[in-house]
């Protein structure tokens, strides 16, 4: 028989680096799209850099999305094993009473 465990420090650690890191990037992701791609002076140099600021905003949106359904995840796996937790002592005890 193995023992139910789960770190609840580190899970609020991933939960919270999680939560954060639209946050993180989003001012990176701004500084690249606020680039003065004229200044580069050459019209395939101009264009891929605008096309890589839409892309890299595009890509943190995405990021942030699915960062905050691993969140939503986090919070749902904490509160299973809280629950879990509560009824197995509730029932362990019963048990003991019973004894």
């Amino acid at each position: 028989m193995s023992d139910l465990y789960i770190d609840g420090a580190m899970l609020k650690r991933v939960r919270r680096n999680l939560a954060h890191i639209g946050e993180t990037l989003e001012k990176p992701a701004r500084a690249i799209e606020r680039v003065d791609t004229k200044a580069m002076g050459a019209a395939e140099l101009e264009r891929r850099m605008d096309s890589f600021g839409d892309e890299w905003s595009y890509g943190i949106g995405q990021l942030r999305k699915f960062s905050k359904g691993s969140v939503e995840a986090l919070d749902q796996i904490e509160k299973a094993f809280k629950d879990l937790d509560k009824n197995l002592a509730a029932e362990l005890s019963k048990a003991a009473k019973k004894k």
